[in-house]
C-alpha cells in the first residue's frame, strides 16, 4: 500500500469482512487535513454524516457538534467528527451508533495542545486507533491481534483474513435472531396472561427501541385482521429516543399517519404520552410500553405496575441513556416479589455490527459507559475521610474516576459523557470521594455558586439575567429576594452516591456533614426531583425546603425541590417564606402531590410558625411583590404573599382581577374569559398593573 487511497480501500475491505467500525485520526495543518478527508469520502462514496466543523463536501448529511443526537435512526458508512473548534460528549457519543457495520469513524484533531483537560481525555483516547499525521509513514492497519504494515498488498491483507475462517453472514442472522426473539416476546404481553409485564434490557445499538416499534405495527396488523382496532400507549423520559420504534413501526405500515406523538393506521393507534401525564390521567390502553424505564424514578414505576395489567419495561443497561445495573437488581426484585409471573429478556447481541466491535469498546472505555461496581468481599467500617480530588488528579487516574461513575451510575443518577467531561474542564465542578482500599465506598459531586456580585444579583433579582450553573444562587435571588444568598460563596450537591456494600451505615449522612464543615462555603445547598426516600434523607440531615417547582418534571413526574443548610439568618427567612408559599399554592399548583410529601413538608411550617409574621419576612413579601410587579420572579412564587397584603388591607381592595386570580384562586382559562383577556401572558401584565395601582393607594 503506497498510497493514502489504498490505505483507505483496505480499511473499508477489511472493516466490511469483519463488520467491525473501526476510527482514524488524523493530524496536520488544515490544508493537509482537507485533502486526507476528500481521499476518506472517495474510499466511502455513499453515506457520508459529519459532525462539527466546516462543512465537507462530498457529505450527505451535516450537523453542529452539538447536534449529533439528530443522527439518531439513520446510518452511515463514514462519519467525519471535527473536533477542532470544540465537541459534546453527548452528541459525539449518539453519532458514533450511526455507522454500521464495515464504517469507519474520521478523527480530526487540534495540532496544538490544548489546556482543556476534557479534550485532552479525549485525544488521549483517540490515539488508541491509527493515526494519519502529516509527514511521517502510514500507521500499521489491526486486523485481529495482528499488524498489517502498510506495504502489505490489499489482496494479501484480504487473504489473511479469508485463512481466519470468518462468517459475518452467519453471525448477523444469530444477532437477528435475537431481536426476533424480543418480538415475539413484546407480542405475548398482549396475547398472554395479564399482569405478566415484560421487562427488556439491552445494551446500546442492540435493536431494542426498533424491537418494540416492530412488535407494535404487528400487533396492530393483528387486530386489524380481526376487525378490531388497538391503542398502544409508549412513554419514555426523552421523546427523540423514540425515532427508531415509529420508524420501524411505518416501515410495516407505510400507509400509516404519522405526526409527532402519535402513529394512525385505521382504527389503531401508536401513541406518545409523557411520563408524568400518564400517571396523571391514567388513560386506557391495550399495551402500554415504557422505553428508557431506567430513567424514570422508582415510585413511579411501581404506580404503572399497580395500574397497567399489560406492559414492557425496556432500558439500556449502558449508552448515554444507561444507568448500569442499579436500576435492574433494585427493579426487578421488587417486581418478582409482586408480579411472580413477570418475564426478563436480556439483548447482548449488536443488530447493525459484529461483536467485540472495536468503536464500542473505545467508546465504553472512553466515556465510562460500561463503569460497573468493584465486588467487595469483605465489608469493613469505612474509616477513610472524605478527599477532594482535583481535575489533574481526575484526568491522571482513569481507574479513580471509573469508580466514582460505577457509583453514580449505580445509584440511578441518569450520568451522561457529559457530566464527564465537565469533570475535567468545568472549574466550579468538585468531586469528593472515600475510598477503602481501591473501592470507592462513597463519592459527592458539588458545584460551586455564589460570589455574585450586587450588581449582577439585581439584574437576577429583576428577572434579567440567569448566569449559567447558578441554580440555587438565582433562585434565591430572583424567587425569594435574599440578594445576600447569591453574593457569599456556597455549594450546591448535586450528586451524593454510597456503595451498596456500605449503605445503610450512615456514609452518606457522614459525608455531607464533613462537607458542611468546609469553611470555604457559607452553606449547601441540592435541588432534586422531589421523593419521600429522598425528602426524608434531606431532612434527617437537617436541610430545610426553600422552593417546590410547580410543575412535575415531565421524564421523572415528580416536583423539583430546594434545599438549602447554614447558619445564616435568611436561611430562617427562607424557610418561612417557603412555608407561606407552600401552604397557599396546596390548593391550587400543588394540588395534586402525594400527601405523604405534603405532611413531611408541613411538618417543617410547623416548626417555623413563630417566625413567618416577623418584621423582617414581611420587608421580604412585600420586596417580592415589588419585584413581580416589575417583571421580575413569577406569580406562583409571589401570589400567597399577594393574597396576604390583600387580605390585611381589606377595605382598600376594589379589583375584581386581583380578587378572581389572587384570593378565589381562579383559573387562568377562567380569568381570560371573564374578563376578555387571551392568554396567561396578557392576564398577568393585567395583574401587574392592578397591583401598582393598588401599591401605589397604600
Amino acid at each position: 500500500m503506497n498510497s493514502i487511497e489504498q490505505y483507505f480501500q483496505a480499511l473499508s475491505s477489511l472493516a466490511t469482512h469483519r463488520n467491525h467500525r473501526s476510527g482514524i485520526t488524523v493530524k496536520g495543518d488544515a490544508d493537509w487535513q482537507q485533502s486526507i478527508v476528500q481521499l476518506a469520502i472517495a474510499a466511502y462514496p455513499d453515506q457520508v454524516f459529519q459532525l462539527g466543523g466546516e462543512p465537507q463536501t462530498g457529505v450527505e448529511r451535516y450537523l453542529t457538534y452539538n447536534k449529533g443526537q439528530q443522527f439518531l435512526g439513520q446510518e452511515c458508512r463514514l462519519l467525519l467528527i471535527d473536533l477542532r473548534d470544540g465537541f459534546d460528549a453527548n452528541s459525539l457519543t449518539s453519532a458514533l451508533g450511526t455507522v454500521r457495520g464495515g464504517g469507519l469513524v474520521l478523527f480530526l484533531l487540534n495540532q496544538r495542545v490544548c489546556d482543556d483537560l476534557s479534550y485532552a481525555w479525549l485525544a488521549r483516547a483517540c490515539s488508541q486507533f491509527a493515526c494519519i499525521e502529516q509527514h511521517k509513514p502510514l500507521p500499521v492497519i489491526p486486523v485481529e491481534g495482528t499488524l498489517l504494515s502498510p506495504e502489505t498488498s490489499i489482496t494479501d491483507a484480504l487473504n489473511q483474513m479469508e485463512q481466519q475462517s470468518f462468517d459475518s453472514h452467519r453471525l448477523g442472522l444469530k444477532n437477528l435472531a435475537q431481536q426476533d426473539e424480543a418480538i415475539e416476546r413484546i407480542i405475548k404481553v398482549v396475547s398472554g396472561h395479564r399482569r405478566r409485564p415484560l421487562v427488556l434490557t439491552a445494551d446500546r445499538g442492540r435493536g431494542k427501541t426498533s424491537a418494540l416499534g416492530i412488535a407494535a405495527a404487528r400487533l396492530m396488523q393483528s387486530r386489524f385482521s380481526q376487525n378490531k382496532a388497538m391503542r398502544i400507549l409508549v412513554t419514555s423520559p426523552v421523546i427523540k429516543n423514540l425515532a427508531p420504534l415509529f420508524e420501524h413501526a411505518q416501515r410495516l405500515l407505510p400507509e400509516a399517519l404519522r405526526t409527532k406523538l402519535a402513529l394512525t393506521w385505521h382504527n389503531s393507534v401508536i401513541e406518545f404520552i409523557a411520563p408524568d401525564e400518564l400517571l396523571r390521567c391514567k388513560p386506557s390502553c391495550d399495551l402500554l410500553l415504557v422505553d428508557e424505564a431506567a430513567a424514570i424514578p422508582l415510585p413511579l414505576l411501581f404506580s404503572i405496575v399497580e395500574h397497567y395489567h399489560r406492559v414492557v419495561f425496556s432500558t439500556t443497561i449502558h449508552g448515554y441513556e444507561g444507568c448500569g445495573r442499579g436500576f435492574t437488581l433494585k427493579f426487578q426484585t421488587w417486581l418478582r416479589q409482586h408480579r411472580p409471573g413477570a418475564h426478563f429478556y436480556h439483548m447482548d447481541l449488536p443488530i447493525r455490527w459484529a461483536t467485540q466491535d472495536p468503536l464500542e469498546q473505545w467508546q465504553y472505555q472512553t466515556f465510562l459507559l460500561d463503569a460497573e461496581l468493584s465486588e467487595v468481599d469483605d465489608v469493613s467500617d469505612a474509616n477513610s475521610r472524605l478527599r477532594l480530588y482535583d481535575q489533574q488528579a481526575l484526568f491522571s487516574s482513569p481507574r479513580l474516576l471509573r469508580e466514582c461513575f460505577a457509583l453514580l451510575v449505580n445509584a440511578h443518577y441518569q450520568t451522561t459523557p457529559n457530566d464527564l467531561m465537565l469533570l475535567l474542564s468545568d472549574a466550579s465542578m468538585k468531586l469528593w470521594a472515600r475510598f477503602e482500599g481501591e473501592v470507592c465506598v462513597g463519592c459527592i459531586i458539588g458545584v460551586e455558586e455564589g460570589g455574585l456580585s450586587a450588581e449582577l444579583v439585581a439584574q437576577i433579582r429583576q428577572g434579567k439575567r440567569r448566569p449559567k450553573g447558578q441554580l440555587i444562587a438565582t433562585t434565591l435571588a430572583n424567587h425569594l429576594g435574599l440578594d445576600i444568598a447569591a453574593q457569599v460563596p456556597s455549594l450546591r450537591i448535586m450528586r451524593i452516591a454510597v456503595h451498596p456494600a456500605w449503605q445503610s451505615r450512615g456514609i452518606g449522612s457522614l459525608m455531607l456533614t464533613e462537607l458542611q464543615n468546609n469553611r470555604d462555603y457559607q452553606f449547601c445547598s441540592t435541588s432534586y426531583g422531589v421523593t419521600d426516600s429522598l425528602l426524608h434523607f434531606w431532612l434527617s440531615n437537617g436541610y430545610v425546603a426553600v422552593k417546590l417547582g410547580s410543575q412535575r418534571d415531565q421524564a421523572s413526574g415528580c416536583h423539583s425541590l430546594a434545599m438549602v443548610k447554614g447558619a445564616a439568618e435568611w436561611i430562617v427567612q427562607a424557610e418561612s417564606l417557603f412555608n407561606s408559599s407552600f401552604a397557599y399554592q396546596l390548593k391550587d399548583a400543588f394540588r395534586e402531590i402525594e400527601p405523604s410529601l405534603v405532611a413531611s413538608l408541613l411538618r417543617q411550617s410547623k416548626t417555623n410558625d413563630s417566625y413567618q409574621q416577623s418584621e423582617d419576612v414581611s420587608r421580604l413579601k412585600f420586596a417580592l411583590i415589588e419585584s413581580y410587579i416589575g417583571g421580575g420572579t413569577n406569580y406562583e412564587n409571589v401570589a400567597p404573599f399577594i393574597e396576604q397584603a390583600l387580605l390585611t388591607q381589606g377595605a382598600k381592595v376594589d379589583s375584581a382581577l386581583l380578587i378572581r386570580k389572587v384570593i378565589q384562586q381562579w383559573g387562568w382559562e377562567a380569568c381570560a374569559q371573564e374578563f376578555g383577556l387571551v392568554g396567561r401572558k396578557q392576564i398577568e401584565q393585567a395583574l401587574r398593573d392592578e397591583l401598582q395601582r393598588w401599591v401605589s393607594k397604600l
